[in-house]
């Protein structure tokens, strides 16, 4: 351990050399759910295929948090562009989305990643549970076991080195897209939409061509989305817009979550829904 400590470029000891890959760990987990996400540094060496043994479970869950990462493309490329046409931040203070709740407000260890979805990065050197407080005014899902839990309260959640603490809030709708190489590498592959039961929930889709500035010209496209839970029904709206080299046909797979479903099951039956930018209502079944 000490040669591979000092191959990364340390001169520390071997407890060193773990508590650094944890380090390391923890802060990869954080930055799949940052606006920017890279690693890179000076003097250390620390990219993945540097700081992760091949085979070791560092590098696997370094591996799928850098998946969830693309899986979650279509929602961060709507927070991105909700960033430029409203002023809206993709990394979000309790504050912002729960304005009437004077809880959340002092809250400086958790944020909000986009408007769904609840970060609660761990900071602490062998930490397996951390405490988090829960706005209140809605209902959270456990993305790992689709546990709920109630808003307006503080609990001890799992954090096992494997985990960071994510959940989403009842009502919300999450678009997610296969495991890609590169964000532009499957531009016609279906989308899952996550529909978090238990609440009302509306969303917009944005799309553009991901290359050139055309959206500055008015070159994009929105997907409205709107879900009644009273009626169990989610209206996938009329796109506006368009962009060249726009996909017009394409298959979304509609997944309605209820309490217990985890959001990281990603090969969750779903119901497939054929979108050609014309309004469409989706039953839950």
């Amino acid at each position: 351990a000490l040669q591979e400590n000092r191959a990364a470029g340390g001169t520390g000891t071997a407890e060193d050399l773990k508590e650094w890959r944890e380090l390391n760990q923890r802060w990869w987990q954080f930055g799949a759910f940052s606006p920017l996400f890279r690693s890179h540094g000076e003097g250390v060496k620390r990219e993945i295929h540097e700081i992760s043994p091949p085979g070791s479970p560092m590098r696997a869950n370094m591996v799928w948090f850098l998946e969830l990462r693309y899986r979650l493309m279509p929602y961060i490329y709507s927070a991105a562009a909700d960033a430029h046409y409203e002023s809206a931040p993709i990394m979000r203070g309790f504050a912002l989305d729960f304005p009437t709740d004077a809880r959340g407000k002092d809250v400086k260890d958790a944020y909000m990643f986009g408007k769904s979805i609840l970060v609660a990065p761990v900071t602490t050197y062998q930490a397996t549970s951390r405490s988090v407080y829960f706005p209140a005014g809605t209902n959270w899902y456990n993305a790992y076991t689709g546990e709920m839990v109630k808003g307006g309260q503080t609990q001890t959640v799992a954090a096992p080195l494997d985990q960071l603490p994510l959940f989403v809030k009842a009502g919300a709708i999450l678009p997610m897209g296969p495991v890609m190489q590169y964000v532009d590498e499957k531009p016609d592959a279906p989308l899952t939409i996550n529909v978090y039961t238990g609440a009302d929930g509306r969303y917009s889709l944005y799309e553009d061509d991901g290359v050139s500035n055309g959206y500055e010209k008015g070159k994009f496209t929105r997907i409205p989305f709107s879900y009644n839970d009273k009626t169990g029904e989610l209206t996938i709206g009329a796109r506006t817009g368009q962009y060249d080299k726009m996909v017009a046909a394409r298959t979304f797979k509609v997944r309605f979550l209820k309490a217990g479903d985890k959001t990281t099951d990603f090969d969750a039956p779903a119901i497939s829904v054929a979108y050609s930018g014309n309004a469409v209502k989706v039953k839950r079944p």
